[in-house]
């Protein structure tokens, strides 16, 4: 490379390559000069090949026929775009600053032009019908979530009922008459309240999961729809007298079902928890029972329940199988899906429902389970344990055996009226001391 500088135009100089030529000529490396707050400011253009071969590949991705400019003045217009820059303290005075100025405002375009791309997602996203949030977001995280039983109720309750209200609406367009229409469907078609509050469950699964990613930002309107819920609570327990008969008629009948029935009326247990119990929830040793909750959580949780003295012995007297084998599996080996005829045979052999109207009185296996609240009650058990050990979410559920604990109840105010007359009279035996 040539070692000296030469000006070539003002403000402008060239070094020659000392044996690379572009053309008939050698190639050449162009720098200005200038100065800046009485500081000299050199700046470097670069190789005059660089630019015609760039220029070439331009024309040619264009289909252009000439070059915009020679690279001589391309050196001259940048000069006096800088110098002025400086002259009037606007804009970049170097091609530094020049450059990191475009790439700052490179990196500003693309930023808005993704801001404006998310925006129109967004937008895009605000727009989708509940039907189609329903197929292409919910419905997968339900199967891959839920029990079958519950994503199959779950997808005939949009079928039948949310699909021709909301399918087709946005959520920004949806509101609570729209829900209170799902209802009065379901009301027209002799639905019951219990189904109501079912689909609507279904409903609100759907917008909670809407919202959690950013569809919308308000509840579902259908916690603003009321549907009158009658009280179908059972009330009917056994008494000692009857549940003896009708384990005994059980056991004649259905050695299974007994036992079964058994587990429900001195453990508490629903029919789906004794159904899919296994032999590694089993503890004999311990006396306890591990029943994995089927009522929440997908039957992730569990209670730990103790074992009465004949359902110890019970399971004593079973042949146990591994840990992950089912106690009382079907006839396939399969979970049981509800209670074998053989039972409800005994409680009509029994008599146990003839002159009963109200279903509410009437004898099924769930009363098995209603019995057992219904004694730890009755002898005294606090509701708090009574909740722990039936696995019941809230307290509310319990609270329907209260009426259960009057004598409970007068029985501590008893005791306290009895520990406060005896305070009393120790006070009246204590003697005062004269100084």
């Amino acid at each position: 490379m040539g070692k000296e500088w030469r000006g070539i135009k003002k403000g402008l100089q060239a070094r020659d390559h000392e044996t690379r030529k572009y053309g008939k000529r050698f190639d050449r490396y162009i720098r200005g000069r200038y100065m800046v707050d009485g500081k000299l400011q050199i700046i470097p253009f670069g190789w005059e090949s660089e630019w015609v071969d760039a220029e070439k590949a331009r024309m040619l991705a264009e289909g252009a026929t000439g070059p915009r400019m020679s690279f001589l003045e391309h050196c001259q217009m940048e000069m006096a775009r800088l110098k002025g820059n400086a002259k009037h303290g606007d804009g970049p005075t170097t091609l530094k600053e020049d450059k990191e100025i475009r790439k700052r405002q490179a990196r500003e375009e693309e930023q808005a032009r993704l801001d404006a791309e998310e925006e129109t997602r967004r937008e895009e996203a605000r727009n989708i019908s509940f039907g189609d949030f329903f197929e292409s977001e919910y419905w997968p995280v339900s199967q891959s979530s839920k029990k079958k039983e519950s994503y199959r109720k779950e997808r005939e309750h949009f079928e039948h009922w949310i699909k021709t209200v909301v399918g087709a609406m946005p959520f920004n367009e949806i509101s609570q008459i729209n829900v209170e229409k799902i209802k009065r469907d379901m009301q027209r078609a002799k639905r019951s309240p219990r189904s109501i509050e079912y689909v609507l469950s279904t409903f609100r699964q759907v917008w909670n999961l809407a919202r959690q990613s950013g569809l919308t930002v308000i509840d579902s309107p259908s916690k603003l729809v009321k549907i009158h819920k009658p009280d179908n609570d059972r009330r009917r327990y056994l008494s000692n007298d009857e549940a003896e008969s009708l384990l005994n008629a059980l056991k004649e009948k259905s050695l299974q079902v007994y036992q079964i029935s058994l587990l429900s009326l001195d453990t508490g247990c629903r029919f789906s928890e004794a159904a899919r119990l296994t032999w590694g929830a089993v503890d004999t040793e311990k006396g306890v029972i591990t029943y994995s909750d089927t009522k929440k959580a997908m039957g992730t949780k569990s209670r730990v329940v103790p074992m009465t003295s004949r359902v110890k012995a019970m399971f004593e007297g079973m042949n146990a199988g591994k840990n992950g084998d089912l106690v009382f599996p079907d006839k396939k080996g399969q979970v049981q899906g509800k209670i074998s005829h053989s039972f409800y045979r005994c409680v009509n052999d029994l008599e146990m429902n003839d002159g009963v109207t109200d279903p509410r009185d009437k004898v099924v296996y769930h009363t098995l389970r209603h019995t057992y609240a219904s004694r730890l009650v009755m002898s005294g058990v606090d509701l708090y344990p009574v909740q722990k050990l039936l696995g019941h979410s809230v307290s509310k559920m319990t609270e329907r055996y209260s009426h259960l604990s009057n004598d409970t109840l007068s029985q501590a105010v008893r005791r306290m009226e009895r520990v406060e007359k005896k305070r009393k009279r120790n006070q009246k035996k204590v003697v005062p001391l004269n100084g």
